[in-house]
């Protein structure tokens, strides 16, 4: 399967659970304000594979740190939208790739504790090749599944295809497809 086939599903996915959202009815707004609120914060250590759509790097493993948290701006009447900030690294040979990364993701509890979602993301993303270095900013789209029931242990996963600006010298190699599992703590 071809990644804009991967992210076109994606994209499905967010948009089928934006018509679902659209249809509950009373959201609230600033929820972060509103007595009730929980934050539900979650610190992960994350971990996967990624693909550069450079051509001559090879799929090799990526790393970093997220924290995810129920949106404190906008909150759906039932189900959730979590905030998820990212912090991963990636490097092959003399190709090196940072990302942080800001990705709402909308969230429905299919059973208990298991709770699908996705939607968009906005990252910074910083490239180094052949000597080259360039930062640019990113649009992806992504699908994720984590399970809380074991609170306060968090296991996840996470897909996504990320989109650059063009990258001068380095093009757009920075463009990228990401799988990744997601081990942490809520607290």
């Amino acid at each position: 399967m071809s990644k804009m086939n991967i992210a076109f599903a994606f994209g499905i996915l967010a948009a089928t659970a934006a018509g679902s959202a659209a249809a509950e009815g009373d959201w609230t707004f600033l929820a972060g304000t509103k007595e009730g609120y929980k934050a539900e914060p979650v610190a992960s250590i994350i971990l996967g594979m990624m693909k550069p759509d450079e051509e001559h790097v090879d799929a090799k493993a990526a790393y970093g740190l997220e924290l995810s948290l129920n949106c404190p701006l906008l909150q759906p009447p039932t189900n959730k939208i979590r905030e998820q900030v990212s912090f991963t690294t990636f490097k092959s040979d003399d190709f090196k790739q940072n990302s942080i990364e800001l990705s709402p993701h909308y969230v429905v509890e299919v059973a208990k504790g298991l709770w699908l979602g996705g939607g968009p993301g906005l990252g910074v993303v910083m490239g180094e090749h052949d000597g080259h270095k360039e930062t640019v900013f990113g649009l992806q789209v992504g699908g994720s599944l984590h399970y809380t029931a074991a609170a306060p242990f968090f296991v996840g996963a996470e897909a996504r295809y990320q989109f650059t600006t063009d990258a001068g010298d380095l093009g757009d190699n920075l463009n990228n497809m990401r799988a990744m599992v997601k081990v942490g703590m809520s607290f």
